[in-house]
């Protein structure tokens, strides 16, 4: 202040003498002189302000800056420490100017200053410290723990201010020290099995005593043998499209599940971990502060309610596909199955989340030489439709495809009645009783013969005899109902088939055909099928060649597969054919390299799509669209 005084006599001589001055100095040099004097009779150089061109979105750089991308505070984080006059002790002690700020917050209500202590506490675990406070040592799990108190208390907890709304920067921002906190304290704990009803964390200020599990969660966080949780946020997903990610609150997890019996496929759970905290600043000091780790299943939580209010859940639907199929022994399954007959997994009917009532299977069947992990493109953007995810719940089965189509298709029927009664054995569920059964390739084949009233028309065109004239003994005829006669299932309302050979597959001559039967090796239980009917089938008719491989079956000179052909699909069953050709050729000619066209068309469908794609089109955009319009339009039809 006094300078700037002392200042003001010496420009009122500058400028008696500027005249004279002028004409013997030039003008700059006394433009110089005078800012100088300026200069010199000031506090300080101000800091310069101004604008640097940063090009068309430079300002996103400053803007979306915080400690969730970088090591620095967002510019919310800084007006809180620069209101506060905090800055310096932020930088010399930043444990202290937690703690410090934490204090303030009690007395000063203003709901930003959770903000900053949330981004502050994240900071501190993100950079792994190490801090002693009043003899209490601090990690990477309690700046977490605080981080995620202090993001919960901004979001959701009482306060004078309303609540920030999903329009403010800060409010996603929050959410994000949320989730990533939490997201950490849960999968540190469960890694080093802390398997306890509760725990206490420790808190830069006080403590906050955590319970597992509360009245609305779906999973219990305790962890069985052989059981392990994973973050999804850990993980990067490779071979799919998308990655389905629907934002809200809590962090994504990967449940591993316990297999029930040895051989199965790994069983997976997409949930969401949510910290529910009971108490304030206050309570947070005196301990008295208490939270509720609640697990909810992504596949049939969309939201939870907290202090009265509707809150979407965080999910992360992409991480439990890519890491069910993250074993390299689930891309051989196919070729262990087609060439042995056998494989390190169990055949049968895997859902891929929990049954939950209410929620219509859709069911989707591989074709030859092929497994579930083909599906994955399709299930994956189908779960992505909001729609889908709320009303249906996603089936795969999984068969030995070198075995005769009949038999694969008998077992096929058993495994739908057994899998439904099991889950609904007092028939309660009417949506189970919607399913839609999707087959590709040989898997089509099966999937008709759920639909359908065949008769003894498939025993006619073998034998060229009915069921009477065969002469059977009660034993044999048992055996030919079973894998000859077949009826529409109660269950299956609507079928699609994805480049199905109807007529048999022109690849399947007779040369593929001798190096199957070279080369394979049929499970034991087929064998024996196959030999209950070698059997008897001299009494049947001496010139009757039984289908002894899923390639015999689907020969285009096999009389039952031409019979099958022509049977349409039973009403009021819908039927959608989706077929592949792998040229510009126009219909009825084209093939897909394994089937003709002129083979997997039928009439009586409601629909059919021609996919310019190679025969394994189950992952081509077109065929998944068109396979997302028949599922909604299956929705509608049930809705009515």
């Amino acid at each position: 202040m006094y300078a700037n005084l002392l200042a003001l006599p010496l420009l009122r001589i500058f400028g008696r003498f500027a005249p004279a001055f002028a004409q013997r100095c030039c003008v700059r040099t006394a433009v110089g002189l005078t800012a100088a004097l300026l200069l010199a009779g000031g506090c300080s150089t101000p800091t310069p302000v101004g604008v640097t061109w940063a090009g068309r979105n430079g300002a996103y750089a400053q803007v979306d800056c915080s400690v969730l991308n970088s090591f620095q505070f967002s510019s919310a984080t800084a007006a809180v420490l620069h209101r506060y006059d905090l800055e310096r002790m932020q930088e010399r002690d930043p444990l202290g100017c937690l703690i410090r700020l934490h204090h303030i917050a009690c007395q000063d209500t203003r709901r930003d200053t959770l903000f900053a202590l949330s981004e502050i506490a994240f900071l501190l675990g993100k950079a792994d410290c190490r801090l002693e406070a009043d003899g209490r040592k601090l990690a990477a799990e309690n700046f977490f723990a605080a981080s995620a108190v202090y993001a919960y208390l901004y979001l959701m907890g009482p306060g004078e201010e309303t609540a920030p709304d999903a329009f403010d920067r800060r409010f996603r921002m929050a959410c994000d020290f949320f989730n990533r906190s939490l997201g950490y304290i849960i999968v540190r704990r469960e890694n080093i099995k802390i398997n306890t009803d509760t725990f206490t964390l420790e808190l830069p200020v006080g403590s906050i005593l955590i319970h597992r599990g509360g009245a609305d969660s779906d999973f219990n966080l305790l962890l069985r043998a052989h059981e392990n949780y994973v973050l999804a946020d850990s993980y990067t997903v490779r071979g799919l499209s998308v990655r389905n990610r629907v934002a809200g609150i809590g962090a994504p997890i990967v449940i591993e599940r316990e297999k029930k019996v040895a051989g199965e496929l790994v069983v997976c759970s997409a949930a969401t971990a949510f910290l529910r905290v009971h108490g304030n600043l206050a309570d947070m000091a005196k301990g008295a502060m208490s939270g509720n780790v609640e697990v909810y299943s992504a596949f049939t939580r969309e939201s939870i309610e907290v202090e009265g209010c509707k809150i979407p859940l965080e999910r992360d639907l992409t991480t439990q596909i890519a890491y069910s199929l993250n074993s390299p022994a689930y891309w051989k399954i196919d070729q262990m199955l087609f060439r042995l007959g056998e494989a390190s997994v169990v055949p049968g009917i895997y859902p891929s989340q929990p049954y939950k009532a209410g929620k219509i299977p859709i069911l989707f069947v591989h074709g030859t030489m092929s497994s579930p992990v083909w599906w994955a493109e399709m299930w994956n953007t189908l779960m992505g439709d909001p729609l889908l995810r709320e009303k249906c719940q996603f089936w795969f089965y999984l068969y030995d495809s070198a075995k005769p189509i009949v038999q694969s298709a008998a077992q096929f029927r058993e495994s739908i009645e057994t899998t439904v009664n099991t889950m609904d054995p007092d028939g309660k569920d009417p949506m189970l009783r919607q399913m839609v059964v999707i087959g590709h390739s040989q898997g089509g084949l099966l999937t008709k013969l759920t639909a359908t009233d065949t008769g003894e028309a498939l025993i006619l065109a073998a034998t060229g005899k009915s069921l009477a004239e065969l002469n059977l003994t009660p034993e044999d005829e048992k055996l030919v109902r079973r894998l000859a006669i077949f009826k529409p299932l109660p269950e299956v309302k609507r079928v699609v088939f994805i480049a199905t050979p109807h007529r048999g597959s022109y690849r399947v001559g007779g040369i593929v055909r001798y190096l199957a039967h070279t080369f394979l090796t049929l499970p034991k239980q087929a064998l024996q099928t196959s030999a209950e009917l070698l059997r008897f089938a001299p009494k049947v008719a001496p010139d009757v060649k039984l289908a002894s491989t899923s390639l015999d079956s689907m020969s285009p000179d096999n009389p039952a597969m031409l019979a099958l052909a022509e049977i349409p699909v039973a009403p009021p069953i819908k039927a959608h054919s989706i077929i592949a050709i792998d040229g510009d050729e126009v219909p009825p000619a084209g093939d897909d390299g394994v089937v003709k066209y002129a083979s997997a068309h039928i009439t009586g469908v409601a629909s059919e799509v021609i996919v310019r794609s190679p025969h394994s089109c189950q992952g081509n955009p077109v065929t998944i669209e068109e396979v997302r319009r028949i599922l909604l339009e299956h929705l509608r039809q049930v809705a009515q």
